[in-house]
């Protein structure tokens, strides 16, 4: 067993968030966590992420992007802390050459290889999700989390990221919004409803119909 929460309950600000989670996941299993916004994915991911953090790449919602950098620098930051300050610093002026080669081959199967000497800033949405997926990958670590890491790319760039994530780590924790996605692509579906889990099963026993029932 990888993560576990036993009787978990979490409030903020005095509203109750997450009321009585009991949930294990183990190594090598893709999970989707679905649910409508402000019932605790969000929340949810994060107390599971705190029992490995050292080895989760984590793609979180707001992304964590530094608007001064390039996109070829936001991605590196994903080794920052696992190289000297001095060779951070020369990354700034001249990109390491192994580095370059690494980040290039990411952001190719992302689709972003065209825009690694863009800022940030200037860069859409979707293109600004997937760099902080790229950066995610860079990291290299065996489970990967997800806080809508696809939510802002169309249908068929969302499923080709998603496969990409599923390829590059070993074991997915993933919140959706998108119900389709989480049928077609992951092994198990969690459903959360004002804080509590109502929904635990394998992906192929659900249909539409049953996701629906977490959404009225």
């Amino acid at each position: 067993m990888l993560f576990e929460l036993r009787h978990c309950s979490f409030s903020y600000r005095s509203k109750l968030v997450l009321d009585d989670i009991c949930l294990q996941i183990n190594a090598g299993e893709t999970v989707a966590i679905v649910g409508q916004s402000g019932v605790g994915k969000s929340t949810l991911l994060n107390l599971l992420a705190s029992q490995h953090s050292a080895n989760i790449a984590y793609c979180t919602q707001d992304r964590q992007l530094i608007s001064g950098l390039n996109c070829y620098n936001n991605i590196y930051l994903g080794k920052l802390a696992q190289h000297s300050a001095i060779k951070n610093l020369l990354n700034l002026l001249r990109p390491n050459v192994q580095a370059m080669r690494e980040i290039k081959a990411i952001a190719e199967q992302l689709s972003i290889a065209d825009k690694l000497q863009a800022s940030i800033g200037k860069l859409s949405g979707g293109q600004q999700q997937r760099v902080a997926v790229a950066r995610s990958f860079y990291q290299q670590r065996p489970i990967f989390f997800g806080d809508e890491p696809v939510a802002n790319l169309d249908s068929v760039r969302a499923a080709e990221v998603l496969q990409a994530i599923l390829e590059r780590h070993q074991t997915h924790v993933i919140a959706l919004h998108d119900r389709d996605l989480a049928l077609r692509y992951f092994d198990r579906i969690i459903g959360l409803q004002q804080g509590k889990i109502v929904l635990d099963v394998a992906a192929a026993d659900l249909s539409q119909q049953d996701l629906q029932q977490l959404y009225l």
